[in-house]
C-alpha cells in the first residue's frame, strides 16, 4: 500500500459505519457507491492530519464528507445513460464539472473553519475538537473532563455562533451553488 494511503485504511476500517450512516440518510441502493465515493474525495482532497487526530477518525469530518457526496448525487442535475451488455441494462453517469466544484468548495470551507479553530484560545479550540471529533455528548464530555456540563453548553454554544457569524455569507454562498465566491 502507498505510505500517503495508509491513513485511509484507518477510514476503512469504520466501513460498516460509514453504510449506516448513507443509509440513515435514507439511501436504500447506493450507500457503498456513496461510501465508495467518499473514500475517492478523501484522497484526493484531503489529509491525514485533518481526518484523523490522535490515531481517532473524525467521525463529524466523515460524516459532513458523505453527507456533501449524498447531495451531490440526489441535488445535482446529472445525465444518465442506459447501456446494454448481454442484453441486461446498466446504468452509468456522465460526471458533472460542478460536482467536483462542490466537493472542492465544501472542504475549502471545511479548510478555512479550521483555521479559525486554530486561531482561538487553547480551552475553546481543545472543547470544540473534542465535541466535533469524539462521538461524545456534552454530557459525555463533561464526565470525561470534569468539567461542568453547563461551562461546554455555553462554550460550545459561543464557538458555533462564532463560526456562523464568520462563515454565513461562504455557507449561503455554498448552498446556492457560487462556488467561486468562497
Amino acid at each position: 500500500m502507498d505510505k500517503s494511503a495508509e491513513w485511509l485504511a484507518l477510514v476503512a476500517k469504520k466501513h460498516d459505519q460509514w453504510v449506516n450512516i448513507v443509509k440513515s440518510f435514507g439511501e436504500k441502493s447506493y450507500y457503498e457507491d456513496i461510501v465508495q465515493q467518499m473514500y475517492i474525495a478523501l484522497y484526493k482532497y484531503s489529509s491525514k492530519e485533518k481526518i484523523i487526530k490522535d490515531g481517532i477518525v473524525s467521525n463529524g469530518y466523515i460524516y459532513f464528507t458523505l453527507r456533501s457526496i449524498y447531495f451531490q448525487y440526489y441535488n445535482s442535475k446529472k445525465k444518465v445513460n442506459k447501456i446494454s451488455i448481454d442484453n441486461e441494462e446498466f446504468f452509468y453517469e456522465i460526471p458533472d464539472d460542478t460536482q467536483m466544484d462542490e466537493q472542492i468548495a465544501f472542504n475549502k470551507l471545511c479548510q478555512l473553519i479550521d483555521n479559525e479553530v486554530e486561531s482561538w484560545e487553547w480551552y475553546n479550540k481543545k472543547l470544540f475538537k473534542l465535541y466535533r471529533d469524539s462521538n461524545l455528548s456534552i454530557r459525555g464530555i463533561a464526565q470525561e473532563t470534569n468539567i461542568s456540563w453547563v461551562s461546554i453548553f455555553n462554550s460550545l454554544k459561543n464557538a458555533k455562533n462564532k463560526i456562523k457569524n464568520k462563515f454565513q455569507e461562504d455557507w449561503d454562498d455554498y448552498e446556492n451553488n457560487d462556488f467561486e465566491l468562497i
